[in-house]
């Protein structure tokens, strides 16, 4: 803790300035206030007495008979004297608006709400007027603004000397001890009490001249006494630090003694003079210690002296009321304290010490051990009823040993003692706010800060390999016979802890009848019901536990979380509250994803799927019974986690090659099921958990099929047909997700067309993956497998086509409303897909199971002319039987294009009677369509024409 002498100084003197700086608001506030109290009283002291010569004239004017008056009575006020003039005339022209900017400038930062008897004026007892209306004004702030950072720059061009004169007094006393040292002429007993009789001569002159001519009332020794009294606090603090850390005469003990008898004398002295007192006292208090420090002095008391120097700031403005004090004080104290431990790292110091400048500032400030701080919280800083001084003073206090809890647990210089201590402080602050800090609703926000800290701990803990998680995975490489590492077990008991605790205090807010603490409650159900499941999936994936502990141990404590869920869950329904279907939902749906993240460490694959679809089911189920809106999500998560695993992982590729029979029937048939019971048996309100239910279902029995379909083929060579079953997989999700959507809103339904551009694309490059392997089977080399028509070229198309086709039936039918250009692109892509099957048939039929031989033959190409017409004809007869025009006209461009590929494709491989009869065959087929579409139009009413209605006139207007 060595120094350089000269930058010190210079840091000092730059410190005092920044003081001078930050008091001369105050300053410039009471000199105002002063000067407006003299002249009112003076005012008043001269209405008083034109007040009491009014009563003396009227009881001699009571006592006189009527017949003689007197001319006193005629005009009393001839008589008065001409500063009773002027006072009267002050009460004609002040206005209600200068009363009340005068009252609020008598009136101290944390006056944030006057009380009835403050504003109203001795003038106005006296004379009786009515209390001035408030006006309302946007709150400025405490002590930052520009118009105090005006005042101090004038105060300080009008008493430039007086900071001088402070930092020559200080330099005085350590000169002394300095010269002392130089020389070597005094010994270190007489260097000390030199110093400690030069603070003391400092502060006698300064209470010397204050109880003479004041602190601020004689212009010519203004704020002189402070100045005096506060460098010699200085000067004294000085000394006693030198007598322990240069010269050890004193023991720690008795020079933390000393400290503490000279901070209360500070205390003292700071509830009877100006502020420039402790703006003299705290800065120089906060540099003294890097002054006479030494690199062999024991570091450790000066945490205890930060300390007392923060709470005896915190104790003058506690009757003051000044509010920069207490500011000053904390920021003093924690950057001494982050010097102090930058160059000599203590972390039982650095954390005491934190925690008492916490207590100081929730207790000090309004003098209770148990804080009442209500009105606004931090979250409403930005609106017109902001929160109150101490409110800010209580949450920088909480700040503080949360940043140096953190800041003690770093990973690069920690030893597992001090992370443990770190994360202990943050339990500790956390209880203080949820269960110390009850009467200060406040204040509740800040129970978010320990929390941040604890996870902020946790993280850093695995990410940058900490002492903690070090010790932890060393069990990997310990003896057989080593038991368990304790490690997981105290950080879910403490995030236990946590969560009861939480759970408290919502029931104390639950059952308040103050609306405001009420609406606080939720803040307290999200910390009680989340936290110990963050720090579940938090170890889960940072620390890795199944690969150190193993499966089964961390499984029982993940189930043991569960249960201390449930139990919350059950206690919660046992008191009533705001939203109390909320909470029991939110605690319900915790339970829940711990009970899946256990079944997921303990279950196989299959078994897994099985779980998540009974937890899925179970929240439907309670949801249905007990109406808890809040599984809604639990569910959708639920059916979104089981379609991962169908699709991704495992996914279909698992499914198809290393499932077993059981295990694949299994885990599709319990998907099936959940989404069932969603689709049935969910709320009729939760439109978007039917909806989801509905599609899933039919996705999934989509993938079960043609998976089964897959798993029949599996000795065949996959290549020639697996990505025509995958863009038919991916189309069915697809077409799922589209369904979705009309169920979904906001935020949701910008992530379901997320979904469907990702599966979507997925599905449209399997179907160009299988053209693109299709053509090198027609072109170069390959065989299909497979007996004919049913072939792999089936699972490549078939299951595409049905889809597509499928869709656009149940939209058509379920969906009336679907757009028409949507639902003629399905239907066109699943007859292109059908078709250019029955191509690839045909072709195998001919040429055998290799595409790439020579072709094609006659017999293949009139098998193509009777596959097309018979394909017309099947499309006529379906548009006769649904009466559709537009079928009718597809089935006749097919006979259409099948007459021009006869005419011009198979005509030149006919002759003979062959071609004779083949021409004659397709007349008279020609003939029979052309009698078929006859009978048609006869039987069909004439859509040409429309109907005519009639359509009645309207009424003539009689005027």
């Amino acid at each position: 803790m060595y120094f350089g002498f000269g930058g010190l100084t210079t840091v000092f003197v730059l410190l005092l300035g920044v003081a001078f700086f930050v008091v001369l608001a105050r300053l410039s506030r009471l000199q105002e206030r002063q000067r407006s109290l003299e002249d009112k009283v003076e005012q008043l002291e001269a209405r008083l007495s034109v007040l009491a010569r009014r009563a003396v004239r009227t009881d001699e004017t009571d006592a006189r008979p009527a017949s003689a008056p007197d001319k006193t009575d005629v005009a009393p006020e001839a008589e008065l004297s001409p500063s009773d003039d002027l006072v009267a005339a002050d009460e004609r022209t002040e206005t209600p608006e200068e009363r009340v900017d005068a009252q609020s400038a008598a009136k101290g930062p944390w006056d944030v709400a006057a009380t009835e008897a403050d504003d109203i004026s001795l003038r106005q007892i006296i004379t009786r007027e009515p209390a001035p209306t408030a006006i309302k004004e946007r709150p400025t702030p405490y002590f930052l603004s520009e118009e105090n950072s005006a005042a101090l720059m004038a105060w300080l061009r009008a008493n430039w000397t007086l900071a001088i004169a402070a930092v020559s007094f200080v330099l005085g006393g350590l000169f002394m001890v300095q010269y002392g040292i130089e020389k070597g002429i005094l010994t270190p007993a007489m260097r000390v009490i030199g110093a400690l009789i030069l603070g003391a001569g400092l502060v006698g002159g300064g209470e010397y001249l204050r109880r003479k001519f004041g602190d601020e009332a004689t212009p010519a020794t203004r704020h002189l006494p402070s100045t005096f009294a506060g460098a010699g606090v200085v000067v004294l603090f000085i000394g006693i630090l030198s007598a322990h850390a240069l010269y050890g005469l004193v023991s720690a003990l008795t020079a933390l003694i000393g400290v503490v008898i000279v901070a209360a004398g500070a205390v003292l002295m700071g509830w009877l003079y100006a502020g420039v007192l402790p703006a003299i006292g705290l800065i120089g208090a906060g540099i003294a210690p890097f002054l006479v420090s030494s690199p062999d002095a024991d570091p450790r008391p000066f945490y205890a002296y930060f300390a007392v120097i923060a709470l005896a700031g915190l104790l003058i403005d506690s009757f003051r009321r000044w509010a920069w004090v207490s500011a000053l004080s904390l920021v003093i104290a924690s950057g001494g304290l982050a010097l102090l431990h930058f160059d000599a790292d203590f972390a039982p110091g650095l954390i005491a010490a934190t925690l008492a400048l916490a207590l100081g500032a929730l207790i000090i400030p309004e003098r209770r051990l148990i804080p009442e701080l209500t009105g606004a919280p931090l979250s409403g800083a930005s609106g017109q009823d902001r929160p109150a001084f101490p409110t800010y003073l209580g949450y920088f206090g909480i700040l503080i040993p949360t940043f140096s809890a953190v800041w003690v647990g770093l990973p690069d210089s920690a030893y597992a003692t001090e992370v443990w201590m770190a994360l202990a402080t943050c339990v500790v602050l956390f209880l203080a706010v949820s269960l110390w800090l009850v009467r200060s609703p406040a204040l509740f926000e800040a129970a978010a800060l320990p929390v941040i800290g604890f996870f902020i701990l946790l993280i850093l803990q695995a990410l940058e390999h900490g002492k903690v998680y070090v010790e932890f995975r060393n069990f990997l490489d310990a003896m057989p016979e080593t038991p368990l590492p304790t490690t997981l077990w105290w950080l879910l008991g403490a995030a236990a802890v946590m969560g009861g605790a939480a759970f408290w205090r919502l029931k104390q807010e639950g059952q308040s009848s103050d609306e405001d603490r009420a609406k606080q409650s939720l803040f307290w159900v999200i910390l009680s019901a989340g936290f110990v499941p963050a720090t579940v999936f938090l170890l889960e994936f940072l620390w890795a536990p199944r690969s150190v502990i193993g499966a089964s141990p961390w499984a029982f404590a993940v189930m043991a979380g569960a249960a201390f869920l449930v139990v919350l869950t059950q206690r919660r329904t046992a008191f009533e509250g705001v939203d109390r279907h909320q909470d029991v939902g939110l605690f319900a749906s915790a339970a829940i994803l711990l009970i899946a993240l256990a079944l997921f460490l303990l279950l196989s694959k299959a078994a897994l799927t099985l779980g998540l679809a009974l937890l899925v089911a179970l929240s439907v189920l309670l949801d249905r019974r007990f109406d808890l809106k809040v599984l809604t999500w639990v569910t959708h998560l639920g059916a979104a986690v089981i379609g991962y695993r169908l699709l991704i992982d495992p996914g279909a590729f698992y499914a198809i090659d290393r499932a077993s029979w059981p295990a694949f029937g299994l885990t599709h048939v319990s998907a099936l099921g959940a989404f069932a019971v969603m689709a049935k048996l969910g709320r009729d309100e939760r439109e978007s958990i039917r909806a989801t239910g509905e599609s899933a279902f039919l996705s999934t029995a989509g993938l079960f099929a043609m998976l089964l379909i897959a798993r029949v083929f599996e000795d065949t060579h996959t290549e020639n047909w697996f990505s025509g079953l995958g863009a038919a997989i991916w189309a069915s999700s697809t077409l799922a997700q589209i369904w979705r959507l009309t169920a979904s809103k906001g935020h949701f339904r910008k992530l379901r067309w997320v979904f469907i551009g990702f599966t979507g694309l997925a599905a449209v490059g399997f179907a160009t993956l299988q053209v693109i392997l299709t053509y090198e089977l027609l072109e170069w080399h390959g065989s299909v497998q497979g007996p004919p028509i049913f072939d792999v070229l089936a699972l490549a198309y078939l299951p595409l086509a049905a889809v597509l086709g499928g869709g656009a039936y149940l939209y058509y039918r379920k969906r009336p409303h679907t757009s028409r250009m949507f639902l003629r692109a399905l239907t066109i892509l699943s007859s292109l897909s059908a078709l250019f099957w029955g191509y690839l048939e045909i072709r195998r039929l001919w040429r055998g199971p290799k595409l790439s031989a020579p072709g094609p033959s006659d017999g293949e190409l009139y098998t193509y002319t009777v596959a097309m017409l018979l394909l017309s004809l099947g499309v006529l007869a379906v548009a006769v039987f649904r009466r559709s025009d537009l079928l009718r006209r597809i089935a006749m461009t097919g006979v259409a294009l099948t007459i021009v590929k006869v005419f011009l494709v198979d005509m030149g491989g006919l002759s003979g009677l062959t071609r004779v009869v083949s021409f004659v065959g397709l007349g008279l087929a020609l003939a029979g369509l052309a009698w078929l579409n006859r009978k048609i139009d006869s039987l069909w009413p004439d859509r040409s024409k429309p109907e005519e209605t009639e359509v009645p006139m309207p009424e003539e207007d009689e005027t």
